[in-house]
Protein backbone atom coordinates (compact mmCIF):
# COMPACT_ATOMS: atom_id res chain seq x y z
CA UNK A 1 0.00 0.00 0.00
CA UNK A 2 1.64 3.49 -1.34
CA UNK A 3 1.56 5.65 2.25
CA UNK A 4 0.76 8.60 0.22
CA UNK A 5 -2.32 10.55 2.63
CA UNK A 6 -3.66 9.99 5.83
CA UNK A 7 -5.99 7.52 4.59
CA UNK A 8 -3.59 5.22 3.54
CA UNK A 9 -1.03 5.87 6.37
CA UNK A 10 -3.93 4.96 8.67
CA UNK A 11 -4.75 1.58 7.11
CA UNK A 12 -1.31 0.71 6.97
CA UNK A 13 -0.69 1.04 10.25
CA UNK A 14 -3.73 -1.02 11.48
CA UNK A 15 -2.38 -3.54 9.02
CA UNK A 16 0.64 -3.66 10.63
CA UNK A 17 -1.56 -4.10 14.42
CA UNK A 18 -3.76 -6.48 13.02
CA UNK A 19 -6.68 -4.74 14.54
CA UNK A 20 -10.07 -3.09 13.17
CA UNK A 21 -11.60 -1.63 15.73
CA UNK A 22 -9.13 1.37 16.66
CA UNK A 23 -10.14 4.03 14.02
CA UNK A 24 -10.51 6.63 16.12
CA UNK A 25 -7.08 5.42 18.44
CA UNK A 26 -4.74 5.55 15.68
CA UNK A 27 -5.49 9.20 14.86
CA UNK A 28 -4.26 9.50 18.14
CA UNK A 29 -1.15 7.34 17.59
CA UNK A 30 -0.33 9.45 14.35
CA UNK A 31 -0.57 12.74 16.24
CA UNK A 32 1.15 11.63 19.37
CA UNK A 33 4.37 10.24 16.29
CA UNK A 34 3.66 14.54 14.67
CA UNK A 35 4.37 16.12 18.09
CA UNK A 36 7.15 14.15 18.71
CA UNK A 37 9.27 14.13 14.97
CA UNK A 38 8.43 18.06 14.82
CA UNK A 39 10.83 18.48 18.07
CA UNK A 40 13.46 16.47 17.08
CA UNK A 41 13.53 17.60 13.69
CA UNK A 42 13.59 20.90 14.80
CA UNK A 43 16.46 20.67 17.06
CA UNK A 44 18.08 19.17 14.86
CA UNK A 45 17.83 21.88 12.14
CA UNK A 46 15.54 20.58 9.91
CA UNK A 47 15.81 23.34 7.24
CA UNK A 48 12.15 22.55 5.61
CA UNK A 49 10.64 23.51 8.58
CA UNK A 50 12.14 26.52 8.71
CA UNK A 51 9.20 29.83 8.08
CA UNK A 52 9.88 33.43 7.65
CA UNK A 53 7.60 35.99 9.85
CA UNK A 54 8.26 39.29 9.26
CA UNK A 55 7.59 41.66 12.64
CA UNK A 56 6.41 44.63 13.34
CA UNK A 57 7.65 45.79 16.45
CA UNK A 58 6.56 48.77 18.41
CA UNK A 59 5.46 47.48 21.50
CA UNK A 60 7.25 44.96 24.33
CA UNK A 61 5.28 42.14 23.03
CA UNK A 62 4.05 40.54 20.23
CA UNK A 63 2.63 36.80 19.77
CA UNK A 64 4.83 33.83 18.33
CA UNK A 65 3.61 32.43 14.97
CA UNK A 66 1.38 29.60 14.56
CA UNK A 67 2.76 26.18 14.99
CA UNK A 68 6.29 27.67 16.59
CA UNK A 69 8.54 25.22 17.64
CA UNK A 70 12.17 27.53 17.75
CA UNK A 71 14.19 30.09 16.49
CA UNK A 72 16.67 29.51 13.45
CA UNK A 73 17.35 33.35 13.06
CA UNK A 74 16.27 37.11 14.28
CA UNK A 75 17.39 40.41 13.04
CA UNK A 76 16.49 43.68 13.14
CA UNK A 77 15.89 44.79 9.55
CA UNK A 78 15.46 48.67 9.36
CA UNK A 79 18.23 49.97 7.28
CA UNK A 80 21.12 47.55 8.49
CA UNK A 81 20.57 44.00 9.77
CA UNK A 82 21.36 43.75 13.61
CA UNK A 83 21.11 40.24 15.19
CA UNK A 84 18.74 40.33 18.47
CA UNK A 85 20.61 38.05 21.26
CA UNK A 86 18.68 35.27 23.39
CA UNK A 87 18.62 35.90 26.78
CA UNK A 88 16.33 34.26 29.69
CA UNK A 89 13.57 35.84 31.16
CA UNK A 90 15.49 36.73 34.73
CA UNK A 91 18.56 38.38 32.57
CA UNK A 92 16.22 40.42 30.43
CA UNK A 93 14.36 41.78 33.64
CA UNK A 94 18.00 42.34 35.39
CA UNK A 95 19.21 44.55 32.10
CA UNK A 96 16.69 46.34 30.91
CA UNK A 97 13.43 46.42 34.13
CA UNK A 98 10.49 47.80 32.65
CA UNK A 99 10.91 51.21 31.56
CA UNK A 100 14.03 51.34 29.54
CA UNK A 101 13.23 52.36 25.73
CA UNK A 102 15.28 52.34 22.47
CA UNK A 103 16.25 49.92 19.39
CA UNK A 104 15.72 46.46 20.81
CA UNK A 105 18.68 44.33 21.31
CA UNK A 106 17.69 41.02 22.57
CA UNK A 107 14.58 39.24 22.73
CA UNK A 108 13.12 36.72 25.49
CA UNK A 109 10.01 34.45 25.42
CA UNK A 110 7.51 33.78 27.99
CA UNK A 111 4.20 32.18 27.79
CA UNK A 112 3.59 32.30 23.79
CA UNK A 113 5.09 35.99 23.41
CA UNK A 114 8.34 37.29 22.31
CA UNK A 115 9.48 40.33 24.21
CA UNK A 116 11.81 42.20 22.89
CA UNK A 117 14.55 44.48 24.83
CA UNK A 118 15.18 47.52 25.44
CA UNK A 119 11.29 48.28 24.81
CA UNK A 120 10.91 49.52 21.02
CA UNK A 121 10.32 53.04 20.96
CA UNK A 122 8.98 53.26 17.42
CA UNK A 123 8.16 50.84 15.08
CA UNK A 124 10.99 48.22 13.84
CA UNK A 125 10.98 45.72 11.30
CA UNK A 126 11.93 42.11 12.70
CA UNK A 127 12.48 38.87 10.31
CA UNK A 128 12.10 36.06 11.99
CA UNK A 129 13.17 32.85 10.91
CA UNK A 130 11.49 29.85 12.81
CA UNK A 131 11.00 26.12 13.24
CA UNK A 132 7.56 25.07 12.46
CA UNK A 133 5.74 22.29 12.62
CA UNK A 134 4.49 20.48 9.78
CA UNK A 135 0.84 20.56 8.79
CA UNK A 136 -0.81 17.71 10.86
CA UNK A 137 -2.26 15.43 8.95
CA UNK A 138 -7.13 15.78 9.63
CA UNK A 139 -8.26 14.52 6.16
CA UNK A 140 -8.02 11.39 4.87
CA UNK A 141 -6.52 13.21 1.44
CA UNK A 142 -3.76 15.06 3.51
CA UNK A 143 -0.11 14.49 2.90
CA UNK A 144 2.99 16.60 3.81
CA UNK A 145 6.54 16.42 3.24
CA UNK A 146 7.34 13.61 6.40
CA UNK A 147 4.70 11.36 4.84
CA UNK A 148 5.77 12.21 1.11
CA UNK A 149 9.26 11.45 1.61
CA UNK A 150 9.71 9.62 4.58
CA UNK A 151 6.65 8.16 5.36
CA UNK A 152 8.50 5.18 7.66
CA UNK A 153 9.01 7.73 10.16
CA UNK A 154 5.19 8.10 10.31
CA UNK A 155 4.05 4.28 10.53
CA UNK A 156 6.50 3.39 12.95
CA UNK A 157 5.85 6.44 14.99
CA UNK A 158 2.47 5.99 15.21
CA UNK A 159 2.60 1.91 15.93
CA UNK A 160 5.28 2.33 18.32
CA UNK A 161 2.99 4.93 20.44
CA UNK A 162 0.47 2.55 20.17
CA UNK A 163 2.14 0.14 22.22
CA UNK A 164 1.17 2.40 25.02
CA UNK A 165 -2.59 1.54 24.27
CA UNK A 166 -2.06 -1.80 23.27
CA UNK A 167 -1.33 -4.63 26.07
CA UNK A 168 0.36 -7.09 25.01
CA UNK A 169 2.75 -6.79 22.31
CA UNK A 170 6.03 -8.31 22.27
CA UNK A 171 8.65 -6.26 23.69
CA UNK A 172 10.76 -7.52 20.80
CA UNK A 173 9.11 -6.34 18.16
CA UNK A 174 8.19 -3.10 20.20
CA UNK A 175 11.67 -2.18 20.14
CA UNK A 176 12.06 -3.03 16.48
CA UNK A 177 9.58 -0.30 15.89
CA UNK A 178 11.01 2.01 18.17
CA UNK A 179 14.45 1.18 15.94
CA UNK A 180 13.22 2.03 12.81
CA UNK A 181 11.63 4.90 13.97
CA UNK A 182 14.84 6.28 15.42
CA UNK A 183 16.64 5.23 12.22
CA UNK A 184 13.88 7.17 9.70
CA UNK A 185 14.26 10.51 11.81
CA UNK A 186 18.38 10.45 12.16
CA UNK A 187 18.25 9.57 8.45
CA UNK A 188 16.05 12.81 7.75
CA UNK A 189 18.43 14.65 9.65
CA UNK A 190 21.32 12.94 7.92
CA UNK A 191 20.06 13.94 4.66
CA UNK A 192 19.37 17.52 5.62
CA UNK A 193 22.53 17.90 6.71
CA UNK A 194 24.68 16.68 3.67
CA UNK A 195 21.65 18.95 1.80
CA UNK A 196 22.47 22.01 4.42
CA UNK A 197 26.51 21.66 4.32
CA UNK A 198 26.24 21.30 0.47
CA UNK A 199 24.33 24.81 -0.46
CA UNK A 200 26.00 28.30 -1.10
CA UNK A 201 25.01 30.45 1.21
CA UNK A 202 22.80 28.37 3.61
CA UNK A 203 20.92 30.17 6.44
CA UNK A 204 22.91 30.40 9.63
CA UNK A 205 20.86 28.76 12.36
CA UNK A 206 21.59 30.43 15.04
CA UNK A 207 20.00 27.67 17.64
CA UNK A 208 16.94 26.66 19.38
CA UNK A 209 14.85 28.45 21.60
CA UNK A 210 11.82 26.92 23.15
CA UNK A 211 9.25 28.86 24.29
CA UNK A 212 9.41 29.46 28.38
Amino acid sequence: MALNNYANLKSSIANWLGRTDLTNEISDFVKLAEQDFNHKLANNGYNKMINLETITANAETTNLPSGFLGVASIYLDNNKKYPLQYVTPEQAFNMYGSSVTGQPEVYTIISGKMHFYPMPDSSYTIKLYYYKTFDPLVSDADTNDVLTNHSDVYLFGSLYFAHSFIRGIDPQIIQEWLSFYNNGVERVVSVNNKNKYNQDAPLMVRSIVNEE
